[in-house]
């Protein structure tokens, strides 16, 4: 009974891709869409702005009796984030259950470290069930505007559901480099080492033509694996699905939708300006064109108001007026009057 446990636990811990942004891997977590991203690197709640929350439904390669659904929230403030997330698989007498709580913080600008802790349970009719626990961590970094560098070690440490001394989670360590060259355009490629299937390597990229709208194309390999995703985002709320192919096995699907302002929006890359050097500014300055390093000039604004702020003007369009700025999360009466000063349109 127990090696049958660690067969099944051995593969199904391996996580699905939920998200329909997260068929690149480690590649895709770097520049990551909703609190799902956890489950790839902890560290990457870290990049996400404000509240939010997603829920997700995916049918793995290969298991057409096998539907897996997940909720994942976090929330950030200034220098530390906090998210949690839950899948369960199951049909037929088989259920998988993953429980996890992730913290990161901002070690110092420009990088965030992040880890996790995750109680997983398979149990099969007829043959009782098996727990086991395991952790990650993760870090993310932009040593230059517009260039992130990304590390995590899934299954750091990992109990047995066998009692065998095999972890139930397979050790999984990643190495990914992005870049954002222009707004609204991300490339990235990623390394890694699983403890027992070898080397993975895996290529994303991502467009968004139109504001709201994104388009994503993941390879995966070996074997080779592609994934295509498309995200619309209205407001506050946004409807991911994403599609899979694989060489040998059934193609994969999976759709999310997510509520709050979790996007992450990458500055892209500065050419000939070093990226702690502030841009000097007279106020009023506009809104609708100001950068995030120039926002934050702005007394009242932090790096995450900032973030949010660009985000929101991004996802609805310019401003007809400063007080448009009562919509932003984040932003209350009392902050609005003190923005008045600073800002124009």
């Amino acid at each position: 009974m127990t090696s049958i446990l660690f067969v099944i636990a051995a593969a199904a811990f391996e996580p699905q891709r939920e998200s329909p942004w997260l068929s690149g891997g480690a590649a895709a977590a770097l520049f990551p869409r909703s609190h799902l991203s956890l489950c790839v690197n902890p560290a990457s709640i870290g990049l996400l702005e404000e509240t939010a929350f997603s829920v997700s439904a995916s049918r793995p390669f290969g298991f057409t009796e096998l539907d897996r659904t997940a909720v994942a929230g976090g929330s950030a403030s200034e220098t530390f984030a906090a998210g949690g997330y839950a899948s369960c698989s199951g049909r037929n007498g088989y259920l998988e259950t993953t429980v996890t709580g992730a913290g990161a913080f901002t070690l110092s600008r420009g990088v965030v470290a992040g880890a996790s802790v995750s109680w997983h349970r398979i149990s099969i009719e007829g043959f009782g069930g098996s727990n086991a626990l395991s952790s990650d961590i993760g870090v993310i970094a932009r040593p230059l505007q517009g260039i992130f560098l990304g590390g995590s070690v899934r299954g750091l440490a990992s109990s047995s559901p066998a009692g065998d001394g095999m972890g139930a989670v397979p050790r999984t360590v990643s190495a990914s480099l992005g870049v954002c060259p222009v707004q609204g355009v991300t490339l990235s490629a990623a390394s890694s080492m699983h403890q027992y299937a070898g080397e993975e390597y895996s290529f994303v990229t991502s467009v968004e033509p139109y504001p709201g709208v994104s388009l994503s194309a993941s390879m995966l390999t070996p074997p080779v694996r592609m994934g295509f995703a498309l995200q619309v985002s209205i407001s506050l709320a946004s409807v991911q699905y994403g599609y899979s192919t694989h060489t040998d096995l059934p193609s994969g699907h999976a759709i999310s939708l997510i509520y709050g302002t979790s996007g992450f929006k990458p500055e892209p890359l500065a050419f000939g300006r070093e990226p702690d050097e502030e841009e000097q500014v007279s106020f009023p300055i506009n809104v609708n064109t100001a950068t995030e390093v120039q926002l934050i000039q702005v007394p009242g604004i932090g790096p995450s108001t900032a973030s949010t702020i660009r985000n929101y003007i991004l996802s609805n369009g310019p401003l007809d007026s400063v007080d448009e700025l009562i919509d932003v999360p984040g932003i209350g009466p009392a902050t609005l009057e003190n923005l008045k000063h600073y800002l124009t349109v």
